[in-house]
Protein backbone atom coordinates (compact mmCIF):
# COMPACT_ATOMS: atom_id res chain seq x y z
CA UNK A 1 0.00 0.00 0.00
CA UNK A 2 1.37 3.42 -0.96
CA UNK A 3 1.94 6.00 1.73
CA UNK A 4 -0.59 8.32 0.03
CA UNK A 5 -3.21 5.56 0.06
CA UNK A 6 -2.55 4.82 3.73
CA UNK A 7 -2.87 8.49 4.65
CA UNK A 8 -6.05 8.80 2.59
CA UNK A 9 -7.66 5.90 4.44
CA UNK A 10 -6.83 7.57 7.75
CA UNK A 11 -8.91 10.61 6.76
CA UNK A 12 -12.54 10.99 7.75
CA UNK A 13 -15.07 12.17 5.17
CA UNK A 14 -14.94 15.64 6.75
CA UNK A 15 -11.15 15.71 6.55
CA UNK A 16 -11.34 14.73 2.88
CA UNK A 17 -13.91 17.40 2.09
CA UNK A 18 -11.92 20.12 3.81
CA UNK A 19 -8.56 19.00 2.42
CA UNK A 20 -10.02 18.96 -1.11
CA UNK A 21 -11.42 22.46 -0.62
CA UNK A 22 -8.05 23.72 0.66
CA UNK A 23 -6.16 22.15 -2.23
CA UNK A 24 -8.50 23.55 -4.85
CA UNK A 25 -8.44 26.98 -3.24
CA UNK A 26 -4.64 26.93 -3.13
CA UNK A 27 -4.44 25.73 -6.77
CA UNK A 28 -6.62 28.68 -7.79
CA UNK A 29 -4.98 31.42 -5.70
CA UNK A 30 -1.45 30.26 -4.72
CA UNK A 31 -2.18 31.88 -1.34
CA UNK A 32 -2.37 30.34 2.15
CA UNK A 33 -5.92 29.28 2.99
CA UNK A 34 -7.66 30.36 6.20
CA UNK A 35 -10.71 28.75 7.77
CA UNK A 36 -12.97 31.81 7.42
CA UNK A 37 -12.01 32.50 3.80
CA UNK A 38 -12.49 28.81 3.04
CA UNK A 39 -16.06 28.73 4.31
CA UNK A 40 -16.79 31.99 2.50
CA UNK A 41 -15.26 30.99 -0.87
CA UNK A 42 -15.85 27.25 -0.94
CA UNK A 43 -19.22 26.88 0.81
CA UNK A 44 -17.93 24.10 3.06
CA UNK A 45 -20.98 22.92 4.99
CA UNK A 46 -19.46 23.39 8.45
CA UNK A 47 -18.55 26.33 10.66
CA UNK A 48 -15.16 28.11 10.63
CA UNK A 49 -14.45 26.62 14.07
CA UNK A 50 -15.00 23.09 12.75
CA UNK A 51 -12.77 23.87 9.78
CA UNK A 52 -10.04 25.15 12.12
CA UNK A 53 -10.15 21.93 14.14
CA UNK A 54 -9.97 19.81 10.98
CA UNK A 55 -7.09 21.94 9.67
CA UNK A 56 -5.22 21.38 12.92
CA UNK A 57 -5.70 17.61 12.47
CA UNK A 58 -4.49 17.80 8.87
CA UNK A 59 -1.44 19.80 9.92
CA UNK A 60 -0.62 17.21 12.58
CA UNK A 61 -0.85 14.51 9.88
CA UNK A 62 1.70 16.39 7.76
CA UNK A 63 -0.79 17.40 5.06
CA UNK A 64 -0.83 21.14 5.79
CA UNK A 65 1.86 23.57 6.84
CA UNK A 66 1.90 27.15 8.11
CA UNK A 67 4.30 29.42 6.21
CA UNK A 68 3.91 32.10 8.91
CA UNK A 69 2.56 31.98 12.44
CA UNK A 70 -0.48 34.16 11.70
CA UNK A 71 -1.14 33.01 8.13
CA UNK A 72 -3.46 30.40 6.73
CA UNK A 73 -2.29 26.95 5.75
CA UNK A 74 -0.82 25.55 2.53
CA UNK A 75 -0.96 21.93 1.33
CA UNK A 76 2.24 19.90 1.58
CA UNK A 77 3.63 17.62 -1.13
CA UNK A 78 2.04 14.71 0.77
CA UNK A 79 -1.35 16.41 0.39
CA UNK A 80 -0.81 16.82 -3.35
CA UNK A 81 0.08 13.12 -3.59
CA UNK A 82 -3.28 12.24 -2.01
CA UNK A 83 -5.06 14.75 -4.22
CA UNK A 84 -3.57 13.39 -7.43
CA UNK A 85 -4.11 9.76 -6.46
CA UNK A 86 -7.49 9.93 -4.76
CA UNK A 87 -9.24 13.29 -4.64
CA UNK A 88 -8.83 15.00 -8.03
CA UNK A 89 -11.89 14.64 -10.25
CA UNK A 90 -11.66 14.54 -14.02
CA UNK A 91 -12.44 18.05 -15.30
CA UNK A 92 -14.19 19.21 -18.42
CA UNK A 93 -12.33 20.67 -21.39
CA UNK A 94 -13.80 23.68 -23.18
CA UNK A 95 -15.06 23.14 -26.72
CA UNK A 96 -12.45 25.62 -28.02
CA UNK A 97 -9.54 23.78 -26.37
CA UNK A 98 -10.94 20.43 -27.48
CA UNK A 99 -11.12 21.67 -31.07
CA UNK A 100 -7.50 22.90 -31.00
CA UNK A 101 -6.20 19.58 -29.66
CA UNK A 102 -8.28 17.32 -31.88
CA UNK A 103 -7.21 19.26 -34.97
CA UNK A 104 -3.83 17.54 -34.50
CA UNK A 105 -5.42 14.22 -35.47
CA UNK A 106 -6.24 15.58 -38.95
CA UNK A 107 -2.63 16.41 -39.81
CA UNK A 108 -1.68 13.08 -41.36
CA UNK A 109 0.91 14.10 -43.95
CA UNK A 110 3.16 16.43 -42.01
CA UNK A 111 6.80 15.90 -41.17
CA UNK A 112 7.02 14.12 -37.81
CA UNK A 113 9.07 16.75 -36.01
CA UNK A 114 6.83 19.54 -37.32
CA UNK A 115 3.74 17.70 -36.10
CA UNK A 116 5.24 17.04 -32.66
CA UNK A 117 6.36 20.66 -32.35
CA UNK A 118 2.81 21.78 -33.17
CA UNK A 119 1.45 19.37 -30.55
CA UNK A 120 3.80 20.90 -27.97
CA UNK A 121 2.68 24.43 -28.89
CA UNK A 122 -0.99 23.50 -28.66
CA UNK A 123 -0.53 21.68 -25.36
CA UNK A 124 1.35 24.60 -23.83
CA UNK A 125 -1.18 27.12 -25.13
CA UNK A 126 -4.31 25.37 -23.85
CA UNK A 127 -2.79 24.34 -20.51
CA UNK A 128 -0.91 27.62 -19.91
CA UNK A 129 2.03 25.55 -18.70
CA UNK A 130 5.23 24.28 -20.29
CA UNK A 131 5.07 21.23 -22.53
CA UNK A 132 7.61 18.53 -23.31
CA UNK A 133 7.36 16.19 -26.30
CA UNK A 134 9.77 13.29 -26.79
CA UNK A 135 10.29 11.87 -30.27
CA UNK A 136 9.30 8.21 -30.71
CA UNK A 137 11.76 5.48 -29.89
CA UNK A 138 12.84 4.71 -33.43
CA UNK A 139 14.99 1.57 -33.19
CA UNK A 140 12.08 -0.54 -34.47
CA UNK A 141 11.04 1.86 -37.26
CA UNK A 142 11.44 0.19 -40.69
CA UNK A 143 13.63 2.01 -43.23
CA UNK A 144 11.99 2.81 -46.58
CA UNK A 145 14.14 5.51 -48.15
CA UNK A 146 16.35 8.50 -47.51
CA UNK A 147 16.63 11.46 -49.86
CA UNK A 148 19.52 13.94 -49.99
CA UNK A 149 19.02 17.38 -51.50
CA UNK A 150 21.54 20.25 -51.78
CA UNK A 151 20.43 23.07 -49.51
CA UNK A 152 23.37 25.45 -49.74
CA UNK A 153 27.10 25.15 -50.12
CA UNK A 154 28.38 22.39 -47.82
CA UNK A 155 24.88 21.65 -46.41
CA UNK A 156 22.45 18.87 -47.32
CA UNK A 157 18.76 18.52 -46.48
CA UNK A 158 18.03 14.88 -45.60
CA UNK A 159 14.54 13.40 -45.67
CA UNK A 160 14.19 10.01 -43.99
CA UNK A 161 10.99 8.08 -44.78
CA UNK A 162 9.87 5.06 -42.75
CA UNK A 163 7.67 2.25 -44.09
CA UNK A 164 4.86 3.57 -41.89
CA UNK A 165 4.99 6.89 -43.76
CA UNK A 166 6.69 8.83 -40.96
CA UNK A 167 9.00 11.52 -42.31
CA UNK A 168 11.91 13.21 -40.55
CA UNK A 169 13.87 16.15 -41.95
CA UNK A 170 17.39 17.05 -40.89
CA UNK A 171 20.03 19.45 -42.18
CA UNK A 172 23.57 18.02 -42.24
CA UNK A 173 26.78 19.95 -42.85
CA UNK A 174 29.19 18.20 -45.23
CA UNK A 175 32.88 18.69 -46.03
CA UNK A 176 32.67 17.67 -49.70
CA UNK A 177 31.10 19.38 -52.76
CA UNK A 178 27.40 18.53 -53.16
CA UNK A 179 25.94 17.70 -56.55
CA UNK A 180 22.26 16.83 -57.04
CA UNK A 181 23.18 13.84 -59.23
CA UNK A 182 25.73 12.52 -56.75
CA UNK A 183 23.27 12.91 -53.88
CA UNK A 184 20.64 10.99 -55.86
CA UNK A 185 23.15 8.16 -56.37
CA UNK A 186 23.85 8.13 -52.61
CA UNK A 187 20.12 7.95 -51.87
CA UNK A 188 19.65 5.03 -54.25
CA UNK A 189 22.68 3.21 -52.84
CA UNK A 190 21.45 3.49 -49.24
CA UNK A 191 17.94 2.42 -50.21
CA UNK A 192 19.26 -0.73 -51.91
CA UNK A 193 21.52 -1.47 -48.92
CA UNK A 194 19.13 -0.69 -46.08
CA UNK A 195 15.58 -0.98 -47.40
CA UNK A 196 13.25 -3.09 -45.22
CA UNK A 197 15.54 -3.14 -42.18
CA UNK A 198 14.63 -1.69 -38.80
CA UNK A 199 16.85 1.17 -37.69
CA UNK A 200 18.70 -0.96 -35.16
CA UNK A 201 19.75 -3.21 -38.06
CA UNK A 202 20.40 -0.21 -40.32
CA UNK A 203 23.00 1.16 -37.91
CA UNK A 204 24.78 -2.20 -37.73
CA UNK A 205 24.74 -2.55 -41.52
CA UNK A 206 26.24 0.91 -41.99
CA UNK A 207 29.07 0.09 -39.59
CA UNK A 208 29.75 -3.21 -41.37
CA UNK A 209 29.77 -1.48 -44.76
CA UNK A 210 32.10 1.24 -43.49
CA UNK A 211 34.55 -1.47 -42.49
CA UNK A 212 34.40 -2.97 -46.00
CA UNK A 213 37.48 -1.96 -48.01
CA UNK A 214 35.50 -1.86 -51.27
CA UNK A 215 33.04 0.65 -49.82
CA UNK A 216 35.82 2.82 -48.50
CA UNK A 217 37.59 2.76 -51.88
CA UNK A 218 34.55 4.23 -53.62
CA UNK A 219 34.15 7.93 -52.78
CA UNK A 220 30.38 7.96 -53.42
CA UNK A 221 29.74 4.90 -51.23
CA UNK A 222 32.00 6.25 -48.49
CA UNK A 223 30.24 9.63 -48.47
CA UNK A 224 26.80 7.97 -48.58
CA UNK A 225 27.61 5.79 -45.59
CA UNK A 226 29.01 8.76 -43.68
CA UNK A 227 25.82 10.73 -44.32
CA UNK A 228 23.68 7.74 -43.41
CA UNK A 229 25.49 7.25 -40.12
CA UNK A 230 25.16 10.92 -39.20
CA UNK A 231 21.43 10.99 -39.99
CA UNK A 232 20.38 7.54 -38.77
CA UNK A 233 22.91 6.84 -36.04
CA UNK A 234 22.11 7.23 -32.34
CA UNK A 235 21.59 10.85 -31.36
CA UNK A 236 22.03 12.58 -28.01
CA UNK A 237 18.71 12.32 -26.13
CA UNK A 238 18.33 16.12 -25.90
CA UNK A 239 18.03 16.32 -29.70
CA UNK A 240 14.81 14.34 -29.47
CA UNK A 241 13.14 16.61 -26.89
CA UNK A 242 10.88 19.49 -27.91
CA UNK A 243 10.15 22.08 -25.21
CA UNK A 244 7.54 24.82 -25.41
CA UNK A 245 6.26 27.45 -23.00
CA UNK A 246 8.98 27.44 -20.35
CA UNK A 247 8.41 31.15 -19.78
CA UNK A 248 4.93 30.42 -18.43
CA UNK A 249 6.71 29.90 -15.10
CA UNK A 250 7.36 33.65 -15.00
CA UNK A 251 3.65 34.07 -14.26
CA UNK A 252 3.71 31.69 -11.28
CA UNK A 253 4.26 33.26 -7.84
CA UNK A 254 6.25 30.21 -6.68
CA UNK A 255 9.02 31.24 -9.07
CA UNK A 256 9.13 34.97 -8.36
CA UNK A 257 12.59 34.58 -6.84
CA UNK A 258 15.04 35.54 -9.61
CA UNK A 259 17.71 33.01 -8.63
CA UNK A 260 15.15 30.20 -8.57
CA UNK A 261 13.76 31.27 -11.93
CA UNK A 262 17.23 31.43 -13.44
CA UNK A 263 17.97 27.86 -12.32
CA UNK A 264 14.68 26.66 -13.74
CA UNK A 265 15.20 28.30 -17.14
CA UNK A 266 18.71 26.83 -17.27
CA UNK A 267 17.24 23.37 -16.66
CA UNK A 268 14.83 23.90 -19.56
CA UNK A 269 17.65 25.07 -21.78
CA UNK A 270 19.88 22.10 -21.00
CA UNK A 271 16.97 19.57 -21.09
CA UNK A 272 18.90 16.77 -19.38
CA UNK A 273 17.26 17.50 -16.01
CA UNK A 274 13.84 17.40 -17.67
CA UNK A 275 14.63 13.96 -19.05
CA UNK A 276 15.67 12.80 -15.59
CA UNK A 277 12.35 14.03 -14.23
CA UNK A 278 10.42 12.04 -16.84
CA UNK A 279 12.64 9.00 -16.38
CA UNK A 280 11.75 9.05 -12.69
CA UNK A 281 8.10 8.68 -13.71
CA UNK A 282 8.84 5.06 -14.64
CA UNK A 283 9.46 4.08 -11.02
CA UNK A 284 8.17 6.84 -8.74
CA UNK A 285 5.08 8.25 -10.43
CA UNK A 286 1.55 8.43 -9.09
CA UNK A 287 -1.44 6.91 -10.83
CA UNK A 288 -4.47 9.19 -10.77
CA UNK A 289 -8.16 8.54 -10.43
CA UNK A 290 -8.69 11.43 -12.87
CA UNK A 291 -6.84 9.54 -15.62
CA UNK A 292 -8.56 7.31 -18.17
CA UNK A 293 -5.37 5.64 -19.49
CA UNK A 294 -3.16 3.30 -17.48
CA UNK A 295 -0.01 4.86 -18.92
CA UNK A 296 -0.96 8.38 -17.79
CA UNK A 297 1.23 9.21 -14.81
CA UNK A 298 2.05 12.13 -12.53
CA UNK A 299 5.49 12.74 -11.08
CA UNK A 300 6.18 15.35 -8.40
CA UNK A 301 9.62 16.93 -8.62
CA UNK A 302 10.20 16.42 -4.90
CA UNK A 303 9.74 12.67 -5.41
CA UNK A 304 12.11 12.56 -8.39
CA UNK A 305 15.05 14.01 -6.42
CA UNK A 306 16.06 16.20 -9.34
CA UNK A 307 17.84 19.31 -8.15
CA UNK A 308 16.30 22.62 -9.33
CA UNK A 309 13.00 20.90 -10.21
CA UNK A 310 11.76 20.23 -6.68
CA UNK A 311 8.74 22.53 -7.04
CA UNK A 312 7.65 21.15 -10.40
CA UNK A 313 5.27 18.37 -11.34
CA UNK A 314 4.74 16.61 -14.66
CA UNK A 315 1.73 14.85 -16.12
CA UNK A 316 2.87 12.46 -18.82
CA UNK A 317 1.26 10.09 -21.33
CA UNK A 318 2.46 8.05 -24.30
CA UNK A 319 1.49 8.31 -27.95
CA UNK A 320 2.08 5.63 -30.58
CA UNK A 321 2.85 5.43 -34.28
CA UNK A 322 1.52 3.01 -36.86
CA UNK A 323 4.56 0.76 -36.58
CA UNK A 324 4.26 0.60 -32.80
CA UNK A 325 7.12 2.89 -31.78
CA UNK A 326 6.13 5.12 -28.90
CA UNK A 327 6.96 8.59 -27.68
CA UNK A 328 5.94 10.61 -24.66
CA UNK A 329 4.53 14.02 -24.01
CA UNK A 330 4.06 15.92 -20.79
CA UNK A 331 2.82 19.10 -19.21
CA UNK A 332 5.21 20.59 -16.66
CA UNK A 333 3.97 23.09 -14.13
CA UNK A 334 4.13 24.02 -10.47
CA UNK A 335 3.15 21.33 -7.96
CA UNK A 336 -0.16 23.15 -7.44
CA UNK A 337 -1.27 22.93 -11.07
CA UNK A 338 -4.88 22.00 -11.84
CA UNK A 339 -4.58 18.24 -12.31
CA UNK A 340 -8.30 17.78 -12.96
CA UNK A 341 -7.89 19.81 -16.17
CA UNK A 342 -4.27 19.03 -17.07
CA UNK A 343 -4.66 15.23 -17.00
CA UNK A 344 -7.43 15.04 -19.65
CA UNK A 345 -5.60 17.61 -21.79
CA UNK A 346 -2.47 15.44 -21.84
CA UNK A 347 -4.49 12.32 -22.62
CA UNK A 348 -6.47 14.00 -25.38
CA UNK A 349 -3.28 15.31 -27.01
CA UNK A 350 -1.60 11.90 -26.82
CA UNK A 351 -4.62 10.28 -28.47
CA UNK A 352 -4.79 12.95 -31.18
CA UNK A 353 -1.11 12.39 -31.98
CA UNK A 354 -1.60 8.62 -32.12
CA UNK A 355 -4.54 9.11 -34.51
CA UNK A 356 -2.53 11.47 -36.69
CA UNK A 357 0.39 9.04 -36.83
CA UNK A 358 -1.87 6.22 -37.95
CA UNK A 359 -2.05 4.23 -34.71
CA UNK A 360 -5.59 3.20 -33.77
CA UNK A 361 -5.14 3.29 -30.02
CA UNK A 362 -7.72 2.33 -27.42
CA UNK A 363 -7.16 5.30 -25.11
CA UNK A 364 -9.89 7.76 -24.25
CA UNK A 365 -9.96 10.90 -26.34
CA UNK A 366 -13.00 12.53 -24.85
CA UNK A 367 -11.57 14.45 -21.89
CA UNK A 368 -15.05 14.36 -20.24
Amino acid sequence: MSKAKAQFEDLTERHREILTAILEDFIATAEPVGSRSLTRRRAVSVSPATVRNAMADLEEMGLLSAPHASAGRVPTVAAFRIYVERLAQRGRISSKDRELVQALSQQENRDLKTLLAEAGRVLSSVSRHASLVLMPAVDEVVFDSIEFMPLRENAVLTVFVAKSGLIQHRVVDVDFPVSRDELARMSNYLKSLLGGKVLAEVRQQILRSMADERSMADAMMRQALDLGQRVLGPRPPVEDVLVEGERTFLDQPEFADIAKMRRLLRAFEEKTLLLRLLDAAATRSIGSGAASRDETMVILGSDASVRDLQELAAVTATYATEDGSAGRLAILGPTRMDYSRVIPLVEMTAQALSDSLGHSGNGESTGS
